[in-house]
């Protein structure tokens, strides 16, 4: 966010904003329908917070772009989620985790289940993986 700048802007990859209802998210998504529009946060299926982003880009795009920047093969890569915005990290990386508190989705779909984030979760799979 840029404040004290202009509002209207044609480098903005993604705007995030609070749901007060899920009736916010299907009028943001009807709106915006040339976009990709989605939910976050919160438990379950009560999200807090929806986003709209570019069409065809995810979390598994920006992990791409980051390998080939530093030339790094996917081979050596881990992905922490908790939630289904995270499941194409998963498709990619070589290793899926999922933490304790996230949701069914991501947890079927992991390759280890840690503790929950409140329960040092990345911490104990920091520990299960040896990377401490």
């Amino acid at each position: 966010m840029l404040f004290g700048h202009d509002p209207y802007r044609d480098d903005v990859n993604k705007i995030s904003f609070i749901l007060n209802d899920y009736d916010d998210y299907l009028a943001a998504k009807e709106y915006f329908s040339d976009y990709h529009v989605g939910t976050w946060g919160g438990v379950g299926e009560k999200a807090l917070f929806g986003d709209v982003a570019l069409p065809n880009i995810n979390k598994q795009t920006a992990i791409q772009q980051l390998l080939n920047h530093l030339n790094v093969d996917k081979k050596d890569t881990v992905a922490f989620g908790d939630a289904k915005v995270d499941l194409p990290m998963f498709e990619l990386c070589e290793i899926g985790v999922a933490m304790g508190n996230g949701g069914e989705e991501i947890k079927a779909a992991a390759d280890y289940i840690t503790d929950a984030v409140d329960d040092d979760g990345l911490y104990n799979a920091f520990k299960h993986f040896n990377f401490i």
